[in-house]
C-alpha cells in the first residue's frame, strides 16, 4: 500500500487563496489538534481554549495574503494564536471573571495523582515559561521554532526551559511531600 506524501502547507495556503474549500479543511485538520492541545495546556480550559482557537483560524483565514509562503506556517500559526491567547487574558482580566476553572483531565493518565501535580505544577508556571515548555515538551517544537513563537532569541527560548524544568521538579516534589512551595519561594 503506497503512502500519499501530504501536499506541503504552502502549496495549500495557495490553493486556498485560490479559493480551495478543500485546502482550507485540509489546514483545519491538519492544525486544530495542534493548536487546541497547546492552547489547553495553556488556559486549563476546554471553552477558552476553543474560542481562542476559533478566533485564531477565523484571522488565519481573514488575512490569508498576509501569509508568505516561506514553509513556516506552523511558526506562523502558533503566533497568531499567542497573540489571541494575550488579548483573550486581557479582556478576560478586563471583565474580572471568576476564578478560572481547574484544568480538564487528560485523556490518557497513567496515574492521576502524578498527572495532577505535573498539571497544576505547569499551571503555576509564569505564563513564559509555562509557554516554552507546552511547545517543547507537548507540541515537539526546536528551540528555533519555540524563539520564532515567542519573540524571543534562542538562548532565551533554552534558558526559560531551564528555569521551568528546575521549578516543575521542585514544584512536583513539593506536591509530593505534601507542602504547598511551588518554586521553593524564589519566582
Amino acid at each position: 500500500m503506497a503512502h500519499e506524501t501530504p501536499v506541503p502547507d504552502d502549496a495549500l495556503v495557495s490553493r486556498a487563496l485560490e479559493g480551495s474549500e478543500e485546502a482550507l479543511l485540509e489546514l483545519y485538520a491538519r492544525y486544530r489538534p495542534r493548536l487546541m492541545g497547546y492552547l489547553l495546556r495553556q488556559t486549563g480550559d476546554r471553552s477558552v481554549a476553543e474560542d481562542v482557537f476559533q478566533s485564531t483560524f477565523l484571522y488565519f483565514l481573514r488575512n490569508l495574503e498576509r501569509y508568505k509562503p516561506c514553509g513556516r506556517l506552523e511558526a506562523y500559526l502558533f503566533r497568531i494564536a499567542r497573540s489571541e491567547l494575550a488579548d483573550e487574558r486581557r479582556a478576560a482580566r478586563r471583565v474580572r471573571e471568576a476564578p478560572p476553572r481547574p484544568p480538564q483531565e487528560a485523556a490518557y493518565a497513567p496515574d492521576p495523582e502524578i498527572e495532577e501535580r505535573v498539571r497544576n505544577a505547569l499551571m503555576e508556571l509564569s505564563p513564559e515559561l509555562r509557554e516554552v515548555v507546552i511547545l517543547r515538551i507537548y507540541d515537539g517544537m526546536d528551540y528555533a521554532t519555540i524563539a520564532e513563537i515567542t519573540g524571543v532569541g534562542e538562548a532565551t527560548a533554552r534558558s526559560r526551559m531551564r528555569y521551568a524544568l528546575e521549578a516543575l521538579r521542585r514544584a512536583i516534589g513539593a506536591a509530593a511531600a505534601g507542602t504547598d512551595d511551588i518554586d521553593g519561594g524564589a519566582r
